[in-house]
C-alpha cells in the first residue's frame, strides 16, 4: 500500500521549518511565490503528470504561518478583492423542441469544458450561475466541467472536484483509517454540480446522462491529471430530489451528510443531503489493500453471546459514537439496566446521583451519532457475525404503537390512534428488524427506528409517491438489507412482513434494486392478476388441496368488546389441520396513478387454509407471497414454518413493553425517549432469547448463563417450585404465535 504524507506534513517537519526560517531570513526581498517554487525544486514536490506543485505549497505556507510557524512575506502587486466568474454577456440560448422522453433525444453528448474553450467555460458558468440552485460555479481541487449537448440546444451542465475532506457515514462504509485515507484521498472525487435545465422536461433524462458520465470522466480525468480515479461521490438534498436518478445509474445511498459543509463549523450550518457514492474500479478495495465488507465481520456463535460475563461490553462496546467517553458511559448504563431491565433508569443507579446526572446528560445529547441507529451500531455488528456462516437467515420487520398519552409533558409526539370519540392519542411508532435462524431463536436487532407519525388527509396520503409516503419504511428495508448482505455473501436474507407490508412498490423496489433479498409477505388484498380473470384469492381458491399442515395455535384470551371494535371470547390452545395450495402469478400493478406505469411482478402464492375451524373459533386463512420458488411439497411446508417465526417479533415488542416497561419512560422529548428505547431493544432481545432456550434447550448448563451464586440461589429454590408452576410458565412463556 503506498503510504504518503501531504504538503502540510512534509512541511511541519523541524527540517523543512528551519530550511524555510533560514530561507525567509535571507531572502527578505523575495515574494512568496518564489520561496514556493524553491520549496518545490528542493523537496522534488511534483503532481503526476510532472508539474511543480506551487499553489498546493503556497496553501500549505498560509496554514502553517496561521499556526505560528513563520511569518511569510507580504502580497506583491495588486490583490483582487473579489473573485469574479467569466460569463456570457447574452445568456445561454434556451433548448428547442426537447422530446418528453430520453430515447426521443437527437444528438445526446457530453462536452468537455477545458480551460482554454473560453465560449464553453462562460457557457458553463452561466448556467450554474442563473440556473442551479447553489448559484456558485466555483469549484474546489481538481476539476472537470461538462455541458450536456444536444440537437436542441444546452440541455445542462456537470462538474467535478475534490472530495468532502472528511464524512463519517462515507469513511464507516469505506472502512479506511486516517493514514490510508490522506493516502488514496486523490482517488475519491466529487461530483459538486448537476444541472438539468429547469425548462427541460424529459423523462430518464438525468439517469442516462449520469450513465454517460460515469463511462468517460475516468479517462477524462486521468487524461488531465495523470492518474485515474476510483471513486465519485455527491450528495442529494432531499427537500427538493428524491435521488430516483442515482439509484436509477447505480448510484449506492451510503448514509447522509452532517450539514457542516466543507470547513466544518462546531454545528450544522447547512441541510443534510443524502450521500450517493459509485464506483468506477470494482476492485478498489484491493488496490487500498481494503479488506472487503464481509472480512470486517468475524462469525460469531450464539453460545459466545450467552456469558453471563461481559456480554453488555460485546453486545454495546464495539460501537463509534464520536468520542470513547461516550461509548464507556454507554456501557455503564446499559449494564445498569441489565440487572433490573423492568425498572426505571432512576432506580437502576441505586441513588448514585452521579450515575444518574451521567446517564441524563447521555440521552440529552443531541449528536447525531447517538441516535437509536448509532446506538445498536456494535450489536448489530455483533448480530452480523451470528448470522455470518449460515445458510439462511429471517429478517422480520414489523411496526409498534408506544402510547405516550399519559406524557402531557412530552414533545414533538405524535399520532397513534382514534378512540369511538375522535380523541387522538400520542405516541410513537417503532419499526424494527429482528433477525432469526431458521431454529427459531433470534440473533440480534439490525435496526430499530422511532419516529412520530401524524395522521393526514387520507386522499392527499393517497396522490403522493410511496417516497414521501411513512410506507416507504418497508422499501427502505430492502436497501438496508442489501447493504448488510455485503457482510453476509453466503447467507441468504429472507425478509419476513406482515398484511401491512402488502406494498406492490415493495415488490417492484426488490425486482429492480435487490434481487438477492428474498421476500415472504403475507397478503393483505385481493390483487388482479395478469394472466387470470380471476382475482388472486379467488384464483387460489380454485385450485385442488396439494398439501396438508398441522399448526400449533396458543390459546386465545379474551378480548371485551369495545363500541368501535367486537370483543372475542377466550379459547384453549388447539391444533389446526390446514390444507395447503400454491402457483406462481402474476401480479399486475394497482390501476393508481403512482403504480400503473409499472410492470406486472411474478410472484409464488401459497394459500393456507383450514376448512373446519372448531365452533367459535376463527378460520386460519392465510394468503403468503414470495419469491422463493415453490417447487415441492417440502419446500411449501418450509415457506410455513417461516412464517410462523414472524410472531418471533411481536414476542420480542411483548418483551420490551412488559419486560422492560418502556412505555413508562418520562422524558420530556421523543428524541431523549428514542435512545433510553434502544438501549432496551437489545436487553429485552437477549431476555427473550434466554427465555427460549430456557425453553427448548432445558439442559443448557446454569453457569453459561448465571453467575456462580445466581447458580446457587436458583438450586435452592427450585424445591419451592411446584411442577404445575413449572408447567404454567412453560406453556404461557412468550409464545404467542403458531407454529408448524
Amino acid at each position: 500500500m503506498r503510504i504518503t504524507s501531504t504538503i502540510q506534513e512534509q512541511l511541519s517537519s523541524p527540517k523543512i521549518i528551519t530550511r524555510v526560517r533560514n530561507w525567509l531570513r535571507k531572502n527578505k526581498s523575495k515574494g512568496r511565490y518564489a520561496l514556493a517554487r524553491y520549496l518545490c525544486d528542493g523537496l522534488d514536490l511534483r503532481d503526476r503528470m510532472g508539474k511543480l506543485r506551487v499553489a498546493g505549497v503556497q496553501k500549505a505556507l498560509r496554514v502553517l504561518e496561521a499556526r505560528g510557524l513563520w511569518k511569510l512575506p507580504k502580497h506583491r502587486g495588486v490583490v483582487p478583492r473579489q473573485w469574479r466568474a467569466r460569463r456570457l454577456k447574452d445568456g445561454v440560448q434556451q433548448p428547442r423542441d426537447t422530446p418528453r422522453r430520453v430515447e426521443q433525444v437527437e444528438g445526446l453528448r457530453l462536452v468537455e469544458v477545458g480551460t482554454n474553450d473560453d465560449v464553453l467555460f462562460r457557457t458553463w458558468n452561466e448556467l450554474i450561475l442563473t440556473e442551479h440552485p447553489l448559484r456558485d460555479c466555483r469549484l474546489v481541487g481538481r476539476q472537470l466541467r461538462y455541458l450536456i449537448g444536444s440537437d436542441h440546444g444546452w440541455l445542462g451542465a456537470i462538474g467535478f472536484g475534490s472530495c468532502a475532506l472528511r464524512l463519517r457515514a462515507r469513511e464507516e462504509w469505506i472502512g479506511w483509517d486516517q493514514k490510508t485515507r490522506q493516502s488514496f484521498q486523490e482517488r475519491l472525487i466529487s461530483m459538486t454540480r448537476f444541472l438539468i435545465r429547469p425548462q427541460v422536461r424529459c423523462e430518464n433524462l438525468a439517469s442516462r446522462v449520469l450513465g454517460l458520465c460515469m463511462e468517460r470522466v475516468g479517462k477524462d480525468f486521468a487524461s488531465r491529471y495523470g492518474f485515474e480515479p476510483w471513486l465519485v461521490e455527491s450528495f442529494v438534498d432531499t427537500k427538493q430530489h428524491l435521488g430516483t436518478s442515482y439509484q436509477a445509474a447505480n448510484w449506492m445511498h451510503i448514509g447522509e451528510s452532517a450539514g457542516r459543509g466543507r470547513s466544518a463549523p462546531s454545528r450544522p450550518m447547512k441541510t443534510r443531503k443524502a450521500l450517493y457514492l459509485y464506483e468506477l474500479t470494482q476492485d478498489w478495495r484491493s488496490l487500498m489493500g481494503i479488506p472487503a465488507r464481509s472480512e470486517r465481520i468475524q462469525p460469531v456463535s450464539l453460545e459466545e453471546s450467552l456469558g453471563n460475563d461481559g456480554w453488555v461490553e460485546a453486545e454495546f462496546g464495539n460501537v463509534d459514537l464520536g468520542h470513547d467517553r461516550s461509548r464507556r458511559r454507554l456501557i455503564r448504563i446499559a449494564r445498569a439496566k441489565a440487572q433490573n431491565p423492568s425498572a426505571p433508569y432512576t432506580e437502576c443507579f441505586a441513588g448514585n446521583r452521579h450515575q444518574l446526572k451521567a446517564y441524563y446528560r447521555f440521552i440529552g445529547n443531541e449528536r447525531k451519532a447517538l441516535d437509536p441507529q448509532g446506538i445498536i451500531g456494535g450489536h448489530r455488528e455483533r448480530t452480523l457475525g451470528r448470522m455470518k456462516g449460515r445458510k439462511r437467515v429471517l429478517v422480520i420487520q414489523d411496526t409498534t404503537d408506544l402510547d405516550f398519552s399519559e406524557r402531557l409533558h412530552c414533545n414533538d409526539l405524535g399520532d397513534i390512534g382514534k378512540n369511538q370519540t375522535g380523541t387522538v392519542s400520542q405516541g410513537l411508532k417503532m419499526h424494527s428488524l429482528l433477525a432469526v435462524g431458521e431454529d427459531g431463536l433470534p440473533l440480534g436487532v439490525l435496526d430499530t427506528r422511532i419516529y412520530a407519525s401524524h395522521f393526514d388527509d387520507a386522499e392527499q396520503v393517497q396522490n403522493r409517491p410511496i417516497e414521501q409516503k411513512e410506507s416507504y419504511r418497508w422499501l427502505r428495508t430492502i436497501d438496508d438489507l442489501e447493504k448488510m448482505a455485503e457482510y453476509l455473501p453466503e447467507t441468504e436474507l429472507l425478509c419476513v412482513g406482515d398484511r401491512e407490508s402488502d406494498i406492490f412498490e415493495l415488490f417492484d423496489h426488490r425486482r429492480r434494486k435487490s434481487g438477492n433479498i428474498q421476500l415472504l409477505v403475507r397478503a393483505r388484498y385481493n390483487r388482479c392478476l395478469e394472466e387470470h380473470s380471476r382475482k388472486l384469492f379467488d384464483y387460489l381458491d380454485g385450485l385442488p388441496p396439494m398439501a396438508k399442515a398441522l399448526i400449533e395455535v396458543p390459546r386465545q384470551r379474551e378480548k371485551k368488546s369495545k363500541p368501535s371494535q367486537s370483543g372475542r371470547v377466550s379459547l384453549p390452545a388447539r391444533t389446526a389441520r390446514v390444507q395447503l395450495k400454491w402457483d406462481k402469478v402474476t401480479l399486475a400493478a394497482p390501476a393508481m396513478p403512482q403504480t400503473r406505469h409499472l410492470p406486472a411482478v411474478e410472484i409464488y402464492a401459497l394459500s393456507v387454509v383450514e376448512p373446519h375451524p372448531p365452533e367459535g373459533a376463527k378460520a386460519l386463512r392465510w394468503v403468503l407471497l414470495t419469491t422463493i420458488p415453490i417447487l415441492s411439497h417440502k419446500l411449501a411446508l418450509r415457506i410455513l414454518r417461516w412464517y410462523t417465526l414472524r410472531w418471533r417479533i411481536e414476542e420480542w415488542h411483548r418483551v420490551l413493553k412488559s419486560g422492560c416497561r418502556i412505555e413508562s419512560h418520562q422524558h420530556r422529548t421523543a428524541d431523549k425517549l428514542g435512545r433510553a428505547i434502544a438501549i432496551d431493544t437489545v436487553i429485552a432481545w437477549r431476555l427473550m432469547l434466554l427465555t427460549l432456550l430456557g425453553r427448548e434447550v432445558p439442559e443448557i448448563p446454569c453457569e453459561l448463563i448465571f453467575s456462580p451464586w445466581e447458580c446457587r440461589l436458583l438450586e435452592k429454590l427450585q424445591p419451592l417450585l411446584a411442577p404445575e408452576t413449572i408447567r404454567g410458565q412453560k406453556k404461557g412463556g412468550y409464545a404467542s404465535g403458531p407454529h408448524v
